[in-house]
């Protein structure tokens, strides 16, 4: 990830990836991990590996090719609760339920947790900023530019006011 403070060329958005083409031909490709939890649940994290000769070159993207970007990871929290005695919702007695968040929203219940880096923010040196994270369906991955909902996403998770 800390590649993604250089020059960009461009940045391009598929289903389960993001590949971001940096100025000096090498690009950073961030998709999602998949971790089993002790045979409980499954925790998704983002991953990011170097692709030596992309073969896209994206959307340019003239924020970012200057470079001075900056890069900051979020964590994320993944955790399982006892579901008590709701059988009549459905839900059978002594089942478990999953839930995936961040860590002001993890509960005091939690019995399993991970903990995950599930989102990363990189902001351009005029205050541009793309977020990409993990996706609400399983193994997914979302991508936003609108600075509203990257600000929005910044507040939630407590940096900056």
């Amino acid at each position: 990830m800390r590649r993604l403070r250089g020059a960009w060329r461009g940045m391009a958005v598929a289903d389960h990836e993001v590949t971001i083409v940096l100025q000096d031909g090498e690009a950073v490709r961030i998709g999602i991990d998949t971790a089993d939890v002790e045979s409980l649940f499954d925790a998704y994290r983002l991953r990011a590996e170097i692709e030596p000769t992309p073969g896209v070159l994206g959307v340019p993207h003239e924020s970012f090719s200057a470079g001075g970007n900056d890069i900051v990871l979020f964590t994320g929290v993944s955790w399982s609760e006892p579901h008590g005695a709701m059988s009549g919702e459905g839900i059978k007695e002594g089942s478990t339920m999953h839930f995936s968040g961040h860590p002001m929203q993890l509960s005091e219940t939690a019995e399993v947790v991970c903990i995950t880096t599930d989102a990363v923010v990189i902001a351009a040196p005029d205050g541009t900023g793309v977020l990409v994270r993990s996706g609400l369906r399983p193994g997914s991955l979302e991508v936003e530019r609108d600075p509203e909902k990257v600000r929005g996403f910044l507040v939630e998770r407590g940096y900056g006011g």
